[in-house]
C-alpha cells in the first residue's frame, strides 16, 4: 500500500485499490493503520477523500529516533534481567491508541504501584484523570492503587481527587519535573517516556517486578503524605 502510494504521487481510495488489487474495505482499513503510524496521511482541500505517502526519509528518520529511545533502555532491561533469572516479555508501544490500553488493562487489575505525572499523563490524554477518577467513583474500576507524584501544586490537585476514591498517594519532592511514568501491576512493569516523545515498554517478568517491587517500597518510605 506504501509503495502504490509513493508510486501515485496521491490518490483516492478507488485509484489505490485499483492499483494494489485490494478490496475498497481493506484499503480503508490499511490507510487507517498507515496514516496511525505516520507513514500516510491525507491530502487536505480535496471533494473526494486522497491520500498520499509520507516521505520514506522522514520515516527512517523517525524510526531511528525511536530506536534510539528504546535502546536507552536496553541496559536498564539486561539489568534487571539478569536479578529474574527467566527471559523477561517485552512489548514497545508507540502510539496513543496502544499506551491507552495498556493503562485501561491497568484498571481493571486488582493493584497497582505508580511513580508518575497525572499533569503529564493529562497533557497528552486530555480528560483522561477525569475519566480514571469517574470510573473509580462508579465502581467500574476496582483497582487499589498506590500512587508517588511530584511535589508540586497541579499534581496534588490531582493526588487529592484520588485519595477522594480510596487511592493511596504519596508526594516527592525529587520527582519534580519527571518525564516518565513507572506502573507496576500482575507481574508487569510498564514504563512510561510523558515527554515529547511518547512511548512505553511493558515488561513481563516476575523477577524484575519483585525487584522493582522493592525499590518501590524504598521510595514510598521517603515520600510524603499529601
Amino acid at each position: 500500500m506504501y509503495a502504490a502510494l509513493a508510486e501515485l504521487g496521491e490518490g483516492t481510495a478507488a485509484k489505490i485499490s485499483q492499483k494494489t488489487e485490494l478490496k475498497r474495505p481493506s484499503v480503508y482499513v490499511i490507510l487507517g493503520s498507515l496514516i496511525a503510524r505516520g507513514y500516510a496521511s491525507e491530502v487536505p482541500g480535496k471533494k473526494v477523500s486522497a491520500y498520499q505517502a509520507t516521505d520514506a526519509n522522514a520515516i527512517l528518520r523517525r524510526l531511528q529516533e525511536k530506536i534510539k529511545d528504546f535502546s536507552d533502555f536496553v541496559p536498564v532491561i539486561r539489568t534487571l534481567a539478569n536479578r529474574g533469572g527467566a527471559r523477561p516479555k517485552i512489548s514497545y508501544f508507540e502510539n496513543k491508541e496502544g499506551i491507552l490500553n495498556v493503562y485501561e488493562s491497568i484498571n481493571h487489575t486488582p493493584s497497582a504501584f505508580f511513580i508518575t505525572s497525572y499533569a503529564r499523563i493529562e497533557r497528552h490524554f486530555p480528560g483522561l484523570v477525569d475519566k480514571w477518577i469517574h470510573g473509580l467513583e462508579k465502581g467500574r474500576y476496582k483497582l487499589k492503587g498506590v500512587h508517588i507524584v511530584p511535589d508540586d501544586e497541579e499534581e496534588l490537585t490531582h493526588a487529592r481527587r484520588f485519595i477522594s476514591v480510596g487511592q493511596k498517594v504519596r508526594k516527592l519532592g525529587a520527582l519534580k519535573g519527571i518525564a516518565m511514568d513507572f506502573s507496576i501491576f500482575d507481574n508487569k512493569l510498564a514504563i512510561s517516556n510523558l515527554g515529547e516523545k511518547l512511548f512505553m515498554v511493558v515488561i513481563e517478568s516476575e523477577g524484575i517486578v519483585r525487584s522493582v517491587q522493592a525499590i518501590f517500597e524504598v521510595v514510598w518510605s521517603a515520600a510524603k503524605e499529601v
